[in-house]
């Protein structure tokens, strides 16, 4: 092994002592512009039933008559909605140059997902299927493209801002190394906007898979209160990474939220939110988990110019097992401070700052007591101007601190700062667009890493458009790897490694979108391919400490990652929508020809969405099948794949005017088992949802 790897280790065997948006503004004002040979017959027969359905839904709306119904089509109006991530800037769905998806209010609400974690799993390439991500539950085998997601592939935001997800929102996170998507209740979600590929020309590192931008709800113009609540029961399966089975399997979740939001006084408006969640743990024995949520926001137009916005939120969260002496507890604070200034109808310039912070105090029988204090401060300047009528230019400098100082972390702190450069240039009466952007990032630890990107979007017709994009990214190395203090595994020590360097990837995809019949039927497919080098694994060194063997961090790994993702949606008549998506992913790790690990080679989702104006009434069928999985092999008791499953779920709800909705939900619809599976994971669920406001 390099003598730079065992030189700490050596250190410390020897002395014993170790080392540890723009915010949306008026967007208005500035746009001027499956399947695989190997399937069992069962799931043959599920693909024939599916397209049977869509082609009896063609035969129907054809003899129906959409024109006679009024409707406007479902697909067509949300190719119109704003979303401003994939560019920093505010583009239709329809005309943004960069591949994104966008679901939106209405989608949350005619879905049967009770978390964010569920919504995200009908997109192709995200594999969500094992868990379920509960407030509490663990997310590490959660991945995107192949990539896991706790580990920092997949750049989290909220309202444009990146965030730890510790414990609480799945990950195994006391030092808050760790994070997933569950960050906010999905009852506080306004809209979430995903954008796949290279993101680091634009956000730095860890946008390696893409970036998820999760938008919390806003003040409205009219006054408004709403209230709302969710009842249900939930089944736990599988087993913990030791092999131990969970008792009382059958588990109770509830949810309390209400929110109050419009004009206070003059020019100035605000909403506040508040959520309580309750659940018992997907644990081996029952936890009592609880996570309380409240959000702030207040909007000002000061001037004509100038608009400012102030907000906020604090998560508190806590799970313990009084007879075990188990109890962990975190508090997140966030803050931030927008704001817009037009100096001219073609110029713009928008300051963001943001204080988030992760307050951990963990008591573990396993562990013994842990405490984190982790934080990110980060202030970033922002303008954008359309030069030549042609050149929408964007141009920005930020500055990142994060501090880490925990029980295996010491008084650790990393700032990064960058600056970039984006131009959107426009050509053929905007037919073409062509987007080259970079960024150069200076980190005080890990150096200067500059990652350039370079999208283009070709519109055929308004009907047929065409995106590509080549891109570089990177991830940089964690504090848990470069400086913690050595880690008891019980089997093994673990040491970190300071000379690790990011690891890298180049990703190059190409799309294309066609719409069909005035966009009622909306079609697109994508191709993507990934390398990724310097992967950091965890490798023996061949020493050992205190009787067990050493092991330290590595950039030993490289993976090519590619696949096809596709989807489809059909407005049917008035209130009926047909929707499909697939993903074939073929992840490889180079060094070993492995498959990597919680990544199913196929995956398929199909849901009918039905809404009924003139009673009142709507409803949802969904299903989801995903194919075997490998597992991460913890211990001999675990299984070394997930067998391929299928599940469905319903969602039906009633409205009562302009009083409120009441909904009932059933997931898993017939309870199908994980076979193989190497962690508890939630099984059928049932949920009772009411919801009413003025």
């Amino acid at each position: 092994m390099p003598e730079y790897i065992l030189r700490p280790i050596n250190n410390f065997l020897d002395k014993k002592n170790s080392f540890q948006d723009k915010q949306e503004r008026d967007a208005k004002s500035i746009i001027s512009s499956v399947s695989s040979t190997h399937r069992r017959i069962i799931v043959l027969l599920q693909k024939k039933i599916l397209t049977l359905a869509l082609g009896l839904a063609l035969a129907a709306s054809s003899a129906v008559g959409y024109a006679d119904t009024g409707a406007v089509p479902k697909a067509a109006t949300k190719t119109g909605d704003i979303v401003v991530t994939a560019t920093k800037t505010a583009h239709t769905l329809q005309d943004v140059p960069v591949e994104t998806v966008l679901i939106t209010r209405e989608d949350i609400e005619r879905s049967n997902a009770d978390n964010i974690s569920a919504l995200l799993n009908y997109i192709p390439g995200f594999n969500f299927s094992q868990q379920s991500d509960l407030a509490g539950a663990m997310g590490y085998k959660n991945t995107v493209r192949g990539l896991n997601v706790e580990s920092h592939y997949l750049l989290i935001l909220v309202d444009g801002q990146r965030v730890f997800g510790g414990y609480h929102s799945g990950g195994m996170a006391s030092a808050g190394f760790s994070h997933n998507v569950n960050v906010v209740p999905i009852s506080m979600v306004e809209r979430i906007e995903v954008v796949k590929g290279p993101g680091s020309a634009l956000y730095g590192s860890d946008a390696v898979v893409g970036v998820l931008n999760i938008i919390t709800r806003k003040a409205t113009d009219e006054f408004k209160v709403s209230a709302g609540g969710s009842y249900g029961s939930y089944e736990v399966k599988g087993m913990d990474y030791t092999g131990v089975k969970p008792q009382e399997t059958n588990r109770i979740r509830y949810e309390a939220n209400a929110l109050m939001s419009g004009p206070i006084v003059g020019k100035l408006k605000g909403v506040l939110a508040l959520s309580h969640q309750v659940n018992e743990g997907i644990q081996p024995t029952i936890y009592d988990v609880l996570r309380n949520y409240i959000h702030g926001r207040l909007d000002l137009a000061a001037t004509d110019k100038l608009n400012l916005a102030f907000g906020g939120d604090l998560t508190a969260w806590e799970q313990k097992k009084d007879e075990l002496g188990d109890k962990k507890t975190e508090d997140a604070p966030r803050v931030w401070l927008t704001a817009d200034y037009e100096i001219s109808p073609l110029h713009n310039l928008a300051l963001n700052g943001y204080y988030h912070k992760l307050d951990a105090d963990f008591k573990d029988p396993w562990y013994g007591k842990q405490s984190a204090d982790v934080s990110y401060q980060d202030v970033e300047l922002k303008y954008t101007g359309l030069y030549f009528s042609q050149h929408r230019i964007t141009l920005g400098f930020n500055y990142l601190n994060e501090s880490l100082d925990t029980d295996v972390v010491v008084d650790k702190e990393t700032a990064t700062t960058s600056a970039y450069l984006q131009d959107e240039w426009s050509l053929l009466q905007g037919d073409l667009v062509l987007v080259p952007g970079v960024r150069f990032d200076h980190n005080d630890e890990y150096g200067d890493e500059t990652n350039p990107k370079f999208s283009a979007m070709y519109k055929f017709t308004p009907d047929t458009i065409l995106r590509a994009s080549v891109g570089w990214s990177f991830k940089a190395p964690s504090g848990m790897e470069t400086a913690s203090q050595p880690m008891n595994h019980y089997v093994n020590w673990v040491f970190p490694n300071p000379d690790l360097k990011p690891e890298k990837a180049v990703t190059y995809q190409v799309g294309l979108e066609q719409g069909f019949f005035d966009r009622r039927l909306l079609v697109s497919a994508t191709y993507y391919h990934s390398d990724l080098k310097d992967m950091i694994a965890r490798c023996a060194t061949g020493k050992t400490y205190l009787g067990l063997p050493v092991a330290t961090f590595m950039n030993l790994d490289e993976a090519r990652i590619q696949g096809v993702e596709a989807t489809a949606s059909y407005s049917v008549i008035k209130g009926l929508d047909l929707n499909l998506s697939y993903a074939y992913t073929d992840a490889i790790n180079k060094k070993t020809d492995q498959r990597l690990t919680d990544t199913p080679e196929h995956s398929v989702n199909a849901w009918i969405d039905y809404n009924n104006s003139t009673y009142f009434w709507g409803g949802s069928f969904s299903m989801n099948y995903t194919g075997d999985q490998k597992n991460m092999m913890f211990t001999p008791a675990a299984s070394p794949e997930t067998e391929e499953f299928t599940t469905f779920g319903l969602k039906l709800w009633k409205d009562f005017q302009n009083v409120g909705r009441l909904s009932f939900e059933v997931d898993n619809l017939f309870d199908e088992d994980l076979k193989g599976s190497d962690t508890i994971y939630v099984g059928q669920m049932f949920m009772l949802n009411f919801r009413f406001g003025f």
